[in-house]
């Protein structure tokens, strides 16, 4: 009664403090991925509805339909609702705080040497689930509707590994092993990775719980594990061979020097990088700091060499302590060295090799359960050593507490977020250097109604902010964008130097994901006020974007698209646009939709 009592606590807690973070709306890449992806916008419950919805922009390489169809389905049912979005994520992760204790009880059983007894072993499942479920590293991945994909992805990875798990623990039955086999990994593991390409690291968790289960191999073990898991090796070697290759067939052998071609950083700057933020995130797992934790970011400094900053060394210095460690204590703490291999194995696709942002929280959503796992068995068995007069009592004591600690924090972010103005704001505060935080709080600002015409007081925390936004990231474009057409709309004169530097930028900068919708997001202002700019300021731009070569020939073609609109729209000239339609269909000479645009002007001859 009193387990079954402290669960519903655990659950009722975790619903109290994430719950009012549900009354923000939609931020981030929710506007890409649900916002204006009018796909998944279903108005029928059908099978082609629903096939349609899978057509909209891509979210990865595989899809990720199942993560895709979720989003068609909370529309039909709810409407374009942040509430109901997040409120569905929330109940996801709720349903993975109850798979992580069952992993984790999975786990403490097939411990060597195990020293817990089989009571202490569940009610420590029952915290690394709770402690998980209420920590604020794992908040995000609820509050961004699009992280679904993120809980989704790690759903199905837990249960494709409890299933796996079940199969070791029942080698000797063969029909119940194979059904639990099947379950993992053929059903489970292939929903999550249609969840988020995520998935793919099940191999590698399988890895990390073979280490841990073949510790101490001279030692008994304890609990329902025999040792008939030899084949799960090679098994994660294939499957991992398998995986690479895949990728490679389809992405091709160029496609990473290719891709960083689009980012602000080499691929050396990356790898340099992602050792500090690595430490980073173990540090907010592990003694969260509120002021640490952030949205965006993007404020984290890159690594230009080994000293530059000299914390690079440091950190490299100190992963290559800790995996010798892992490697010299795997018999004395396999518990512990575990952890660290979860941890490590988590981000092998995240904080790599791959061209991704440098930093993101919800990056951590599986990898922090190794490390809390560890942290909790590492601290039960150190103070069973103590020989202390209340064990119990001090035990539960420090045990709800860390819960409760972790839990306010939680709270206190949710209660930030509630309040999106309120939120941004914080936002710029703490993450001064980010270019996204400091833009965010200018436009949250502008859509409360400051920075407007008789408000010289708002109109200078939103230029700040968005000189700020530009001024952090050489690359960054769409602060000078807010800062044209904020200027437009508010009746204030646009300075030819944001003209200028914004041409620059579309000209010579990579670009960003959030980038690749500003062929459109340029056109729609200046068609809504077609004397923000001449048409000599408006062409420079467009003609920039269209003359980046470091970007795809689909996007600089609709750059020179979006100029031929604005000339017949704005400029009223149709020979002018014919011309730039022509450049755009040079540059994707298959596309139907240019060529039947440009029949459409008949006859006219602009040479």
């Amino acid at each position: 009664m009193a387990f079954t009592a402290s669960w519903i606590a655990v659950l009722a807690l975790a619903l109290i403090v994430i719950t009012p973070g549900l009354k923000g709306g939609f931020f981030f890449d929710d506007a890409p991925n649900i916002v204006e992806n009018s796909a998944v916008h279903i108005g029928t419950l059908s099978f082609d509805a629903l096939r349609a919805s899978l057509a909209g922009p891509s979210a990865g390489p595989l899809g990720r339909p199942v993560s895709v169809l979720s989003f068609a389905l909370t529309h039909y049912f709810f409407g374009l609702d942040p509430f109901a979005f997040k409120a569905i994520n929330l109940a996801i992760h709720l349903l993975n705080g109850l798979l992580a204790a069952w992993f984790a009880a999975l786990l403490l059983r097939a411990l060597p040497e195990n020293r817990l007894s089989a009571a202490s072993q569940s009610w420590l499942a029952l915290w690394i689930a709770a402690i998980w479920l209420v920590h604020p590293i794992n908040f995000m991945p609820v509050m961004l509707a699009v992280q679904r994909m993120t809980l989704l992805s790690g759903m199905f990875m837990l249960l494709a590994l409890i299933c796996h798990l079940k199969a070791v623990a029942l080698a000797e039955r063969r029909w119940q092993f194979w059904a639990w086999l099947g379950a993992g990994w053929l059903l489970f593991w292939p929903l999550s990775v249609l969840s988020k390409e995520t998935g793919l690291l099940f191999p590698l968790y399988i890895l990390a719980v073979t280490f841990l289960m073949r510790t101490a191999r001279n030692s008994p073990v304890r609990g329902e594990f025999p040792r008939k898991e030899s084949w799960t090796i090679p098994a994660a070697i294939v499957a991992l061979a398998i995986i690479a290759l895949a990728m490679l067939s389809y992405l091709g052998w160029n496609w990473l020097e290719t891709a960083y071609a689009m980012r602000p950083f080499t691929l050396a700057e990356r790898l340099l990088t992602e050792a500090r933020v690595l430490w980073f995130y173990a540090a907010q797992i592990v003694a969260p700091s509120y002021a640490g934790f952030g949205l965006y970011l993007d404020d984290f400094a890159l690594s230009a060499g080994l000293l530059e900053p000299p914390a690079t060394l440091v950190a490299l210095t100190g992963w290559a302590a800790v995996v010798a460690g892992i490697w010299l204590l795997r018999r004395r703490q396999p518990l512990l060295c575990f952890a660290l291999t979860w941890f490590l194995a988590g981000h092998a696709l995240e904080s790599t090799f791959l061209p991704l942002e440098i930093a993101h929280e919800y990056r951590n959503y599986l990898p922090s359960l190794g490390l809390i796992a560890g942290i909790g068995y590492t601290g039960l068995t150190f103070l069973q050593k103590l020989k202390l007069d209340y064990p119990y009592q001090t035990t539960g004591l420090l045990a709800v507490a860390v819960v409760l600690i972790l839990a306010f924090i939680t709270w206190l972010r949710a209660e930030q977020m509630s309040n999106p103005l309120l939120s941004s704001q914080i936002e710029a505060t703490r993450h001064p250097q980010s270019a996204r935080a400091n833009h965010a709080a200018a436009l949250a600002l502008i859509k409360a109604g400051y920075g407007d015409v008789g408000d010289p007081m708002g109109g200078i925390n939103v230029r700040f902010y968005l000189e700020q936004s530009a001024a952090m990231d050489a690359s960054f474009k769409l602060g000078h964008q807010a800062l044209i057409f904020w200027a437009c709309s508010s009746k204030r004169p646009v300075e030819q130097q944001w003209i200028d530097e914004f041409a620059h930028r579309l000209e010579h900068t990579p670009y960003a994901s959030k980038d690749l919708e500003l062929p459109q997001h340029l056109l729609k202002p200046l068609l809504g006020m077609p004397k923000c700019l001449n048409r000599q300021d408006a062409l420079k731009l467009f003609a920039a974007g269209a003359s980046n070569t470091r970007i795809s020939n689909s996007l600089r073609a609709l750059f020179f698209e979006a100029a031929a609109d604005y000339e017949l729209l704005v400029s009223l000239d149709p020979r002018s646009a014919q011309y730039y339609l022509k450049k755009a269909l040079a540059l994707t000479p298959h596309d139907p939709a240019l060529k039947k645009k440009l029949e459409s002007f008949g006859p006219l001859n602009p040479d």
